[in-house]
Order: structure tokens, then sequence, then C-alpha cells
């Protein structure tokens, strides 16, 4: 018999599934649309506005109702703090060099206007990563920071900084 933690867990990876799914129906439909307005696109736009409607957004909810409350506590027990920024960071990474990488063949000659539409596509992601992730440095950590970090460790925390060439 499956327990109420493995039904949890089916229940999280199959939400995710559907969201993939719509997902990638999504980029599809915006690559279709890239150098094209055309009207017939208007029906899969507004299933894709559906789509984020009944959900991403109720998935969303849902998690913020019943799945990270159940974890809060294990988080603190359990877990790293820090291991959702620092995902954050790994897929920044990931993304940049592959970016980079198509830069170089761009610089090399090559002017494939899909690997260039890749390029661009690579950055927007980069761009939309980043800026999550800096909001949550700032809503969270800071605030963290400011209400919480002694002198003594703002002062090791920029000392370290200075060895690292950051201001």
């Amino acid at each position: 018999m499956e327990s109420a933690k493995e039904k949890l867990l089916e229940s999280y990876r199959r939400e995710h599934s559907q969201l993939d799914a719509g997902l990638t129906a999504l980029t599809e439909l915006l690559d279709r649309l890239r150098g094209d307005a055309d009207p017939a696109l208007t029906g899969p736009l507004a299933q894709t506005d559906s789509f984020f409607q009944r959900i991403l957004l109720p998935h969303a909810e849902w998690e913020e109702l019943t799945f990270y409350p159940a974890l809060a506590d294990l988080l603190r027990r359990h877990g790293d703090p820090n291991a959702c920024m620092l995902a954050d960071h790994r897929e920044i990474v990931a993304r940049v060099e592959v970016f980079s990488g198509l830069v170089r063949r761009i610089e090399g000659g090559e002017r494939d206007p899909e690997l260039i539409d890749a390029a661009r596509i690579l950055g927007y992601q980069v761009k939309a990563l980043v800026e999550v992730h800096w909001r949550k440095e700032e809503e969270i950590y800071c605030a963290l920071l400011h209400r919480h970090l002694s002198d003594r460790e703002a002062l090791n925390a920029l000392a370290l900084g200075d060895q690292m060439g950051h201001d």
C-alpha cells in the first residue's frame, strides 16, 4: 500500500510533469510567433493563458498551502537553507555556459538564424533567472541580514568580498 508521503510526492511529480508539458507547448507556440503575427495563433495563445490560470497558478497556490508548510520544519532540521539559491546559481551558470558556446560559434562565422535565436532565447532565460534570484536575495536574505547580522559578521563578509575583488 502506498504511504501518504509517497502519494504526496507522486502528486507533486505529476503536477510538475503537467506543468512541463504546458510550458513546452508555450515555448513551441512562442517559437511559431517569432516571425509571424498569424491571427490563427490567437486560439493557442488563449489556451496558454488558460493553462496559466487553470494549472500553473493553482499549482503554486497548492504548493504554498500544503507542500511548503510540510517541508518547513524538515528543512530546518535536515536540509540546507541555501539549497534553492545554490540551485539557481547552477541553472544560471549552465545557461551562461551554453550561451557562451553559442556566442563563440556566432563569432566564428556561423550565421544560422536558429543559432542566433537560440542565443537570444538563452539570454532571456538568464535574465529571468537572475531577476527572480535577485528578488529572493533582496526580499528574504537582505531583510534577514538587516535585522539579524551583527557588525562583526558584516565586517567578516565585507573582508571576504574584498579578498575576492568585490565591492
